[in-house]
Parts: structure tokens; sequence; C-alpha cells
């Protein structure tokens, strides 16, 4: 008799510990790991993002200051008067990103002599998303 109360006091004992089972935590921590790559994943994406919209903003800038620097010199010198911004190519670094800055001055038909039309195109390349490019464009006219 004293056989029987130590094995039901025993299995008493084991039906009432508290605890996790070993697949309770193991789909705990599959649950977990799911909704940790999904924040990586979207961590991923806003640095993408951030990255291409600096990239933005920085060939906007550049446009922007050879026009300005172009309608400093005046019409008569637009294009080609200006130290820092000439008609053609040529490539800024700005941190890691190299861009290439074109500026085009276009006159306009003899009927209109005395307006130009000057375009700057800024391109850059952000690896495996492809190239891009801002383009801004002025008309300028003689005073």
């Amino acid at each position: 008799m004293a056989k029987l109360m130590l094995n039901s006091s025993a299995s008493r004992t084991v039906s009432n510990q508290n605890g996790f089972t070993l697949i309770e935590i193991f789909i705990s921590i599959v649950l977990l790991t799911v909704g940790l790559m999904g924040t990586a994943v979207l961590t991923t994406g806003v640095v993408r993002g951030n990255l291409g919209s600096r990239n933005m903003t920085t060939a906007t800038a550049i446009a922007q200051s050879c026009l300005e620097e172009n309608r400093r010199v005046g019409f008569t010198s637009a294009g080609a008067g200006s130290s820092t911004c000439l008609s053609g190519s040529v490539n800024v670094t700005q941190g890691p990103v190299t861009f290439t800055r074109a500026l085009t001055v276009t006159p306009t038909p003899a009927i209109t002599p005395t307006i130009k039309t000057l375009t700057v195109t800024v391109t850059w390349s952000e690896g495996a998303v492809g190239s891009k490019s801002v383009t801004l464009k002025t008309i300028m006219a003689a005073s």
C-alpha cells in the first residue's frame, strides 16, 4: 500500500508542475524570429530610401547652384563666364557619390536673339538601382 501512495503522490507532483513545454518555447522563438526578420527588412528599405533621397537632394543643389552662378554672371557670359559652372560636363564628388553635371546653353531662334535657355542635368549611379538624374531649366533674357 505504501508503494501505491508513493506512485500517486509522484504523479500528482508531475501533473501540478507549472511551466512551458519545449514545443511552446520553440513556437515562441519562431514567432519572435519572424517578427524580427520583418523589422530588419523594413529597416533596410528605409535606409535605401534615405540614401536615394539624400542623393536626389544633393543633385538638385548642384544643378541649382550652377543655374544661380550663370544668372550671376549675366546673359552675355552665361555658360562661358563662370569659373565654377561652364558649358559641358564635369564630375562633382559629394561624399561617396560622384555626380556628373552637364550644362547646355541654347540660344533661341533669330526671332528672339535676346533669350537663352540653360539646362543643367545631374546624373549619378545608385548601384543596383541604376542611374538616376535631375534636370533643371531656366530662361535668361538680355537686360
